[in-house]
């Protein structure tokens, strides 16, 4: 529940178009971070995210169920190489931080790069409501989609779940339940439901090599060092 809680659907002209997450800080401040991806950037101060669209069951409800948005946000930094896109939501705050009625949840990370023994995303495929796929194995890293050597992790799911395109964005959560990277891309869809999917790794994008506070996470996520 708690992570679900974290994921939200990014919204631009009333139609989602990719995923993302809350994210926490050493501070634990609730600044109000999102992981989304970098193919996903256009212009945060436009977008709108919505959060707890979600059912109990996999099966859609006949009914939309209820949700809540906040609307605007900043860029913090991004970066190609892993994919992977920062962003501070400005809109709607209370207190700096997300509205306690929306039972935010701002998810933790692992910047170790230490293969998950198995791994979760929660997301919002092609803009529908508030989706699970889960990998029951454990993932490697590879290059793929044109990354920097290594720079995602490849998965396979299981359970006859998968992704679509509005996924892109989404948290990849290790059996500790903490962020390890962010939706890129792949051949998974509900056609084709043994393709892998690949996600930029966290720990790749945390501190690269000659990165500044506008291409790394490290500086963000951990102020304090």
């Amino acid at each position: 529940v708690d992570q679900r809680n974290s994921a939200v659907m990014l919204v631009s002209g009333g139609s989602g178009f990719c995923s993302g997450a809350l994210i926490n800080n050493t501070q634990n401040d609730g600044k109000p971070y999102v992981l989304t991806a970098n193919h996903c950037f256009s212009s945060p101060t436009s977008w709108v995210f919505r959060f707890n669209w979600q059912a109990t069951a996999c099966t859609n409800p006949s009914a939309s169920p209820t949700f809540q948005s906040l609307s605007g946000a900043v860029l913090r930094s991004r970066r190609s190489p892993t994919d992977f896109c920062l962003v501070e939501i400005t809109g709607g705050l209370v207190n700096n931080t997300v509205p306690l009625t929306y039972s935010p949840y701002f998810s933790g990370w692992d910047n170790s790069g230490t293969n998950p023994t198995s791994s979760v995303s929660i997301h919002h495929p092609s803009g529908d409501i508030k989706k699970i796929s889960f990998d029951d194995a454990a993932a490697a890293p590879v290059t793929a989609m044109g990354s920097e050597a290594q720079g995602c992790w490849g998965v396979e799911w299981d359970r006859n779940t998968t992704t679509e395109g509005g996924s892109s964005g989404s948290p990849l959560f290790d059996q500790n339940k903490r962020i390890i990277g962010q939706l890129w891309g792949g051949g998974a869809s509900c056609s084709n439901l043994s393709a892998p999917d690949y996600y930029g790794r966290l720990s790749k994008s945390w501190n690269p090599t000659n990165s500044n506070s506008t291409n790394q996470l490290m500086i963000w996520l951990d102020p304090t060092s």
